[in-house]
């Protein structure tokens, strides 16, 4: 370390204790993860580039060559990028900046990472989509003007502290934990204390998840794979796995196991049938569950060849009684 960056050590460190509103003892919880650690004023000259390599009919217009980019702290520096930002990108590259800052904890070089193409989650036009995209996320060294910039914006950190970083919680503190319908006999047999069965039935959407659970407990979500690519977790075409309607994923009659690359891209299409569940759950008849986007396939997070870290399957999602 040369003296330069043993001047600038102190000053970083009540720069990100201002910053995040840290009091002493905060930040030495804080510290625990090592993420700050890595934070040095080296890191600090490095933005994260999320570039679109593959970008077709995108309506972000996240073209190719026009790449997102990110500060050392993993924000959007907003004057580099299109005046619009796909959240079915951007979404989508979080993951992706966790394996970034592991290899800073672990000293690696994060231009190693295996995992560093990542799609977003439109599948394209072909399939039934509208567009698609795959980004490339990359280490890059920020030229002169733009650390130099960056370093202006964390000046104030200095001398003053983020009040508003603390944050309220006003919702929390607000929201009713009491005065909801009283359980219901099965609703007495979920894993719940009677306190947190209460506050639990305190929010109507989480009655009416309750029913759901209830009325189509005989019922089942499917998840079938329509598409199949160098799956390397042995998923082809034709598979079905199975969620309840609790949401817990069940066992396969085959007893494999299910890939994780997988199920982090299609829970949110699980979210919306369980969503459609609780609209139905008061009323009369099994409701209507078809969807243009349920049926539009899903891809895992393997981004697939020839440039992802492994292969991919597509995957689309109905409710089926059992």
């Amino acid at each position: 370390m040369n003296l330069f960056e043993k001047i600038m050590e102190p000053i970083m460190r009540r720069i990100i204790q201002n910053r995040w509103g840290y009091t002493d003892e905060e930040l030495k919880k804080a510290q625990e993860l090592g993420f700050f650690d890595v934070l040095d004023l080296k890191a600090m000259r490095y933005w994260i580039k999320a570039d679109p390599v593959c970008s077709v009919h995108c309506s972000a217009c996240h073209n190719e060559g026009r790449p997102l980019y990110f500060n050392p702290m993993g924000m959007l520096i907003r004057h580099r990028c299109p005046p619009g930002i796909c959240v079915h990108g951007l979404s989508q590259i979080s993951p992706v900046l966790y394996n970034y800052y592991d290899h800073l904890l672990q000293g690696r070089d994060p231009n190693q990472m295996v995992f560093n193409q990542v799609t977003c989650t439109d599948t394209g036009l072909e399939r039934g989509g509208l567009g698609r995209n795959l980004f490339r996320v990359t280490r890059e060294k920020m030229p002169l003007p733009e650390f130099l910039l960056f370093l202006l914006t964390l000046a104030p950190y200095v001398f003053a502290k983020n009040r508003r970083a603390k944050g309220e919680c006003r919702a929390v503190r607000e929201a009713p934990t009491g005065g909801g319908p009283r359980p219901e006999d099965f609703m007495k047999k979920l894993p719940l204390t009677e306190e947190e069965l209460e506050a639990f039935l305190a929010s109507p959407g989480r009655v009416r998840r309750l029913r759901a659970v209830e009325k189509y407990h005989d019922h089942r979500i499917v998840i079938r794979v329509v598409s199949s690519q160098a799956c390397i977790a042995g998923h082809k075409r034709g598979q079905e796995f199975f969620v309840d309607a609790m949401g817990r994923v069940l066992p396969g009659p085959d007893g494999n196991g299910i890939c994780l690359m997988a199920l982090s891209k299609i829970w949110w299409r699980v979210m919306l049938m369980l969503e459609r569940m609780a609209a139905q759950a008061d009323s009369e008849g099994e409701g209507d569950f078809k969807s243009k986007i349920f049926d539009l396939p899903m891809n895992c997070y393997g981004a697939g060849l020839p440039l992802g870290a492994c292969g991919e399957i597509l995957m689309t999602v109905e409710l089926r009684k059992a």
